[in-house]
């Protein structure tokens, strides 16, 4: 008799959009080596949504208690107030742990999360879903081929709408969302850090809240910003944000990185969520300029631009690497190996955007 090899038992806590689109995953693309065993959320409504989806699951209204449950792997999908305690929890009880980012809303909480990881036998995987998506890992690829020499200067440059709305509009309060930087930017920013492959030392940052106003509350989140990093071994990024541009705007994320050897940049459109090109252009060498009536010009043209292209992937999925993301976390609960986005991996991320938050509120340079 062939024997039937067990599926891996997750636990989901959180049911709310993201919450489901990870069911989703799992039941959709997963569902022969994984399993729903429970869910959990403290909104009657959205659980009952979430068991329609997942009958098979055991529901709770309490996070603790899901805890208690046999399961192999859990996926937190709750407001970023909440990750510190519910992941720490989770690694307590011996279960590994996908959680969502931002890391945490404090940095006294994104330290605590990082020292129980180096504690565990478990492991804490952060949901920065873009380090395993196909286009992304491919710039990174570019890059480290050395094509456009060593990387200096990095930036990103979003315009969208503003944040779909969550329950209890938690996600627009700073005191529990963090702020627009901590919960959007943070993606950005462990890309910039990713890319360059230095620590981030400072961060300067000025933004407000002039357009989108939903609280109407000094804790109100920022809906633009502008932030300044300066990094290790002379390198830095710069970010701005607006969070009140037409929703379907067609450049909504523009990003590139400038080398000693040329330029390589990328970009995601509100239209198509992904153009899936990736542009090189490497500097021109000191004989190829010559000067014109005192004006320098290159004599290299974009059309000597080296051109790559991503394959999208075939379903459009919500974000780009969502998919590859749980095939990362289905193989640390099989091998128990850490993943690109371990907890520690992912800590300069948050904390860029916490420091970034910090500074807009005391107009002085915040040190890391």
């Amino acid at each position: 008799m062939r024997n039937e090899r067990k599926k891996i038992r997750l636990g989901f806590i959180g049911t709310g959009m993201m919450g489901k689109s990870h069911i989703r995953v799992i039941k959709e693309r997963f569902n022969t080596i994984a399993e729903v065993s429970a869910i959990c959320d403290t909104n009657s409504r959205e659980l009952k949504q979430a068991n329609e989806m997942a009958p098979e699951a055991k529901p709770f209204s309490k996070w603790q208690d899901i805890l208690n449950e046999s399961l192999d792997g859990v996926i937190i999908s709750t407001p970023i107030f909440t990750h510190a305690e519910i992941s720490i929890s989770a690694l307590q009880a011996g279960i590994h742990v996908l959680c969502e980012k931002a890391i945490a809303t404090t940095k006294e909480d994104c330290f605590k999360m990082v020292t129980e990881a180096e504690k565990s036998t478990k492991i804490l995987m952060i949901g920065h879903e873009n380090r395993y998506s196909p286009y992304y890992a491919k710039f990174k690829e570019i890059l480290s081929s050395g094509i456009i020499g060593t990387p200096y200067l990095v930036w990103f440059k979003e315009a969208r709408g503003r944040f779909h709305h969550k329950i209890d509009n938690w996600i627009q309060d700073k005191t529990r969302s963090g702020g627009a930087l901590v919960d959007k930017t943070c993606h950005h920013f462990d890309l910039m850090n990713w890319y360059l492959g230095r620590k981030p030392s400072a961060v300067a940052a000025f933004g407000g809240t002039d357009v989108i106003k939903v609280l109407k509350t000094p804790n109100e989140i920022e809906d633009n910003a502008v932030v300044i990093v300066d990094y290790e071994k002379k390198a830095r990024g710069t970010l701005s944000l607006c969070m009140f541009a037409p929703t379907y705007f067609p450049k909504s994320l523009e990003f590139g990185v400038f080398g000693d050897k040329g330029f390589m940049g990328g970009m995601e459109s509100g239209i198509d969520i992904s153009q899936n090109e990736i542009i090189v252009i490497q500097r021109e060498k000191p004989e190829e300029v010559m000067e014109i009536n005192r004006i320098f010009t290159c004599m290299k043209t974009a059309n000597d631009a080296i051109t790559f292209f991503v394959t999208p992937p075939k379903d459009g999925s919500m974000h780009n690497g969502f998919i590859e993301e749980h095939i990362a976390f289905l193989d640390v609960i099989k091998t128990g190996k850490k993943p690109l986005t371990e907890v520690k991996e992912c800590l300069y991320g948050t904390l860029i955007t916490l420091a970034a938050e910090e500074s807009m509120q005391t107009n002085k340079v915040v040190k890391l």
